[in-house]
């Protein structure tokens, strides 16, 4: 099972050598294929492309379980149907894993020209979000100051 964490992409970018240090070793692990690449479309959204030429959609299988992301991908050959002299396009089953960030959502999905393109989204809660807070002076309202000077007037 081969996973990849997207979540160093979150940090500020103090402790890039460990960022750097990471993506070598994803891509240095046994299973190198489907092929993909992981893109930084803004601040807050991403995605994922795994090339899977001759995949269907009905061949496909993406799932989000405990923020690990699932592609699997199964085609059904028939062995008999052709005679191949030399097979270089991948055609196995395969299981890709990628591990999500905290809050990273996946928005969207497609297979296009061979591609198929996962979207994420990154959604902080509501509470984690920041917050304007106003600053004030020592001095009184305004309001106040003229509620305060019609009761004396009067």
């Amino acid at each position: 099972m081969n996973t990849f964490d997207i979540s160093p992409f979150f940090r500020s970018t103090v402790g890039f050598d460990r960022l750097f240090n990471q993506l070598d070793h994803a891509w240095q692990s046994e299973n190198t294929w489907p092929q993909y690449d992981v893109l930084k479309t803004n601040d807050e959204e991403y995605r994922i492309t795994v090339a899977l030429p001759g995949y269907q959609i009905s061949d496909l299988h993406l799932e989000v379980r405990d923020g690990v992301l699932t592609v699997k991908g199964e085609r059904n050959v028939d062995p008999n149907h052709n005679q191949y002299l030399y097979r270089g396009i991948g055609g196995q089953s395969f299981t890709r894993n990628f591990q999500l960030a905290e809050y990273v959502k996946v928005t969207h999905a497609r297979l296009r020209d061979g591609l198929l393109q996962i979207d994420l989204r990154r959604e902080l809660p509501e509470s984690m979000l920041p917050k304007r807070i106003e600053v004030t002076g020592d001095e009184p309202d305004a309001k106040a100051l003229t509620a305060d000077f019609e009761s004396k007037a009067a």
